[in-house]
């Protein structure tokens, strides 16, 4: 076996990552943001790889009446922007671009709500979708749409008939609003939006994408890499219950599920607010956690009682608790979910569960020691690796049976098919190797030595990452050559200063890392380094990672991307989740690829308007700080106790002259406690406890000061508005017990 080293420096390279696709600042230089750098052959046609660090959204069905449209014809093309309503209904249940039925949703683009953003592209003369594309949008208020006009255009009693046609909102606005760009500008605004700066953002950005860190630290990181400002980048910060063991990101990406130790159950996790929702009570000690493949059920190992709790996906209830065997759990789906493979390490069978009904199916005698397994429905078999006999058992999924048994070394760690389905990865940490097994013949066809304690492993379209634990270094696979007899060369790339064992040492550590991600380009991935605590970036065709992203002073044991861009849904039709900003008139930019062009449509959102008895609601002309009152049932400046939990309580009601509150729940409202001016962040839901009382159970880290603040986004008072309470946090005496909640 061939071995390639690539262990340059990083170049302090700040200036030259920022030229990456996704983060390019220069449109003349012809990347876009998925641009891939052209290291390999074409391959041919392949199913995208979808590994579970980066979710994608599942196919919806075809959509309904829009609430508006907009077209233009440029370059031979013809293209029609749209804004349909969201199917919250299918949130949960496998759909994140669901359009709802005419029925379902507002007749109107509303100020604040979730649409859905649709380009259809298609060949002007002949009507043939325009496939394959890389489109980037952004949607930007324009100049004089300010609440003033375009409220009052509103609330004149403009019809919704007109807006869900793409009637100009100059005739609605009296004039008020600024003329549509030209292409000069149009351009300019895009060039503009693709540097990534602070100072000029669009309203709604369809490109988005956020990197999730589960750190040691009982939290969730959410970074922003596409800013290009480093001290932005962290959007926030989500406290846990407990330490993090495994995270997946349900398809539609509106939640999280974290599996937590010392009996706290499930975080699910709202991506969009950033704060836990809601923690499900589960069996003992869960670890690994997968989503099935119609993303409506959740499924969590309980490796300290033999069970697995599956749970509703859109109620979070638990809806079965299945008795499997002692041990940790491993999970995989055969049949595009049909049935469900679970292994128990200290029992003698894997359990095949039906996924539709819950209903076993069957035991299948393995032998003792099993701690990881893979399906392929290409191949039609399901590999689990035993690390205390050191082998891979092949298993036939039609019969559910064991069909062989290939003989490696003792010690087997993860075990991972590669996305065509044909090669599984089994890697060993204890033997510093990994062997590559034939899904078709059950052989091994490659082995790979000189590994350094690999025990993850990722692809994309054109390599495999292997994760060396006992150096800072990243093995490269070309996939391509899987299929050859020759043996596979290891192109190894040098990954910062420290090898991640250095930081699995310490306590907190995460049992099951997924440390690699994929770029959503598909031409790179992400590297979390708990040890040097950063997050690298790598771009495959380069000797080394081209740039660094902090993880602002916490150790990054998992990452996943949660990709919100553009993507191609239907033939032709392009389209991804957006929350809609302010009431008023918007330019629609977009930017194609092929050809190379940039064009500005027009959309018009309405100021969200008030139903009868609903006069409090978000974005009805009234001030919501002046309508909401916060009262504190705490003294100002109360002094608390570091490491000592506390509960603090306090009361919303409508403020003089404000709408009643009557209808104000729990999950309404968002608690954020801060140390200032920099530091420890905590966010959460309070606990209603009757009569418009809420309270908030959290620990602070340090001594400090802190600010507690309270918001209620759902009806226009977002974090920020309300004023916040002062709080002060000192040294624990020494000696003293632990404190109780005041």
């Amino acid at each position: 076996m061939r071995r390639i080293s690539m262990n340059g420096t990083s170049m302090g390279a700040r200036g030259l990552w920022l030229s990456l696709a996704w983060l390019s600042a220069s449109p003349a230089l012809g990347c876009g943001r998925r641009e891939a750098l052209p290291v390999s052959q074409d391959r041919g046609p392949e199913p995208p790889a979808q590994p579970a660090q980066l979710a994608q959204p599942a196919q919806p069905e075809a959509p309904t009446a829009p609430l508006q449209e907009s077209r233009i014809e440029r370059d031979g093309l013809s293209i029609v922007f749209a804004l349909r309503p969201l199917d919250r209904g299918q949130q949960g249940g496998g759909s994140g671009l669901g359009a709802a039925p005419a029925a379902a949703g507002p007749a109107e683009a509303v100020a604040g709500s979730d649409v859905v953003a649709e380009f259809t592209i298609t060949d002007a003369s002949t009507g043939a979708p325009a496939r394959g594309l890389a489109p980037l949008g952004w949607m930007s208020r324009r100049a004089g749409a300010d609440g003033g006009a375009s409220a009052a255009s509103f609330s004149a009693g403009a019809p919704a008939a007109s807006l869900a046609s793409g009637a100009s909102a100059a005739s609605l606005a009296s004039g008020a609003v600024g003329a549509a760009p030209d292409e000069a500008a149009c351009r300019e605004k895009i060039k503009s939006f693709k540097a990534g700066l602070l100072s000029v953002r669009p309203e709604v950005d369809m490109n988005a994408y956020l990197l999730w860190t589960l750190n040691q630290d009982n939290t969730l990181s959410a970074i922003n890499p596409q800013v290009a400002l480093a001290k932005t980048q962290l959007r926030s910060v989500v406290s846990l219950a407990g330490p993090g063991v495994s995270f997946v990101l349900h398809p539609d990406r509106e939640s999280l599920y974290v599996t937590l130790r010392g009996g706290h159950g499930l975080a699910v996790v709202d991506t969009r607010r950033g704060l836990v929702r809601v923690n499900v009570p589960v069996g003992q000690d869960p670890s690994r956690v997968v989503v099935a493949p119609d993303g409506r059920t959740v499924w969590v190992g309980n490796d300290g009682d033999g069970t697995v709790s599956v749970i509703d996906a859109r109620s979070t209830d638990v809806l079965k608790t299945l008795q499997v065997g002692p041990g940790h759990h491993e999970i995989a789906f055969t049949g595009g979910g049909r049935a469900a493979w679970i292994t128990s390490q200290r029992g003698e069978s894997v359990t095949v569960v039906d996924g539709g009904t819950l209903e076993p199916l069957g035991d299948i005698a393995v032998g003792e020691g099993v701690v990881s397994i893979a399906a392929s429905d290409e191949a039609g078999v399901v590999h689990a690796a035993n690390a205390a006999r050191g082998e891979v058992v092949i298993l036939d999924a039609a019969r559910r049976a064991v069909t062989g048994r290939v003989a490696l070394k003792p010690g087997l760690g993860a075990l991972q098919f590669e996305p065509r389905g044909r090669f599984s990865f089994a890697l060993n940490p204890a033997a510093n190797e990994a062997a590559v097994l034939d899904g078709a013949t059950g052989a091994v066809a490659h082995a790979l030595t000189g590994l350094a304690a690999p025990d993850a492993v990722t692809f994309t379209g054109a390599f495999a990452y292997i994760r060396n634990q006992g150096a800072p270094r990243v093995s490269l696979v070309d996939r391509a050559a899987l299929g050859g007899p020759a043996a596979l060369p290891l192109v190894d790339v040098t990954v910062g200063q420290s090898a991640p064992l250095a930081a699995a040492a310490r306590p907190g550590q995460t049992a099951l890392a997924t440390p690699i991600a994929p770029l959503p380009e598909g031409n790179g991935a992400l590297v979390a380094s708990p040890a040097d605590r950063a997050l690298y970036v790598y771009v495959e065709g380069m000797m080394a990672p081209i740039g660094t992203l902090p993880s602002y002073g916490r150790e990054p044991r998992s990452i996943l991307v949660e990709d919100r861009s553009l993507k191609e849904v239907r033939p032709g039709v392009y389209a991804t989740t957006v929350r809609l900003g302010e009431g008023g008139v918007y330019d629609v930019e977009l930017l194609l690829d092929r050809p190379r062009t940039g064009v500005c449509l027009e959309a018009t959102v309405a100021p969200a308007r008030c139903a009868p008895g609903d006069a409090d609601a978000s974005g009805c002309g009234a001030d919501p700080a002046k309508d909401i009152a916060f009262t504190p049932l705490f003294e100002p400046d109360l002094r608390l106790t570091a490491g000592e939990p506390a509960t603090l309580r306090f009361r919303a009601t409508a403020a003089e002259g404000g709408p009643p509150l009557d209808a104000l729940a729990a999950e309404d409202i968002e608690v954020m406690v801060v140390r200032f001016p920099a530091g420890y962040r905590f966010r959460g839901v309070p606990r209603a406890e009757g009569d418009g009382t809420f309270s908030v159970a959290f620990t602070p880290p340090v001594p400090g000061q802190y600010r507690f603040l309270a918001a209620v986004p759902a009806r226009g008072a977002p974090v920020g508005v309300l004023p916040f309470v002062p709080l002060r946090v000192s040294p624990r005496r020494a000696g003293a017990d632990g404190g109780g909640a005041r």
